[in-house]
């Protein structure tokens, strides 16, 4: 029997475009499969409810599912991808192409636009704000415990896509931005008497279902947990900067690989007695 799933999306961003999150929630005769939600970097409100999209029917294929009801408040991307409407962002038109593959995994998709009042969709919005507001990606209904942190600043960097960030962000002496939000401007105090810091990130445009992983020019695969590849379950970077300045709670560092818009986990200084050998 072919197995029918309904799934509600939505997205949500902070600034339009700014910091987003995309959340997900699938349906199976009145019960929960799975919810979840994550941030994805910097995007616009219309990109975070097409990588929710995305996101759903890809989580939504993983089940074996034949057909997907698709629930969402965004009138726009209901009626483009139901064809009433023409795809002419060029911001817009990459994403919806990668919907259209993904909608093709299922025999049949069906698109229907509801309210923002609608219950199911409150919570998905809800999820999605969760995961803005520093709660990590949740896991399926009914499995191991969850894990959260909470981000305690926001990076601005000159890598705006994975393509543009080096292999090491030691190997490019670039110039960042880190910026502590105000509620833990408070945990900086001291921080001037280190010239290095480890600077701990989630990565939350990498890829979280790689385990096998072929290392750049040298021809050889290996475990995720043999390498430093950002494409891991939990892709907290780990990276060691040069502090320039602190101005307030906008701390100045050079040689972080981090791209635009990462969310920060935690700052710890580099103690030469500790830290080498």
């Amino acid at each position: 029997m072919a197995r029918k799933v309904s799934l509600y999306t939505d997205g949500a961003s902070r600034g339009n475009p700014g910091r987003a999150a995309i959340a997900y929630i699938l349906i199976e005769d009145g019960r929960i499969l799975r919810e979840h939600g994550e941030t994805i970097g910097i995007a616009t409100n219309n990109e975070a409810e097409y990588r929710a999209l995305i996101a759903g029917l890809k989580a939504a294929a993983a089940l074996d599912v034949h057909e997907v009801a698709v629930h969402s408040d965004s009138e726009l991307m209901v009626k483009q991808m139901k064809g009433s409407y023409a795809v002419r962002s060029a911001r817009l038109l990459p994403l919806y192409k990668r919907a259209t593959e993904a909608k093709s995994m299922f025999d049949r998709v069906t698109f229907t636009s509801l309210p923002r009042e609608d219950p199911t969709i409150q919570k998905a919005d809800a999820l999605a704000n969760e995961a803005l507001d520093g709660k990590m990606p949740s896991s399926p209904v009914g499995s191991r415990p969850e894990a959260y942190m909470k981000p305690i600043g926001i990076v601005s960097s000159p890598y705006k896509v994975q393509a543009d960030a080096p292999r090491q962000g030691r190997l490019d002496p670039v110039e960042s931005i880190i910026e502590i939000y105000p509620e833990y401007e408070g945990g900086l105090a001291g921080l001037l008497n280190y010239d290095k810091l480890f600077i701990f990130s989630w990565f939350d445009r990498s890829r979280r279902d790689q385990l096998l992983v072929e290392r750049p020019g040298r021809g050889d695969t290996r475990g995720v947990f043999a390498t430093r590849s950002p494409n891991r379950p939990n892709p907290i970077g780990l990276t060691l900067v040069d502090l320039l300045e602190i101005n307030g709670r906008i701390l100045r560092v050079r040689g972080l690989d981090a791209l635009d818009g990462t969310p920060i986990l935690d700052i710890k200084p580099y103690e030469p007695d500790l830290d080498s050998q």
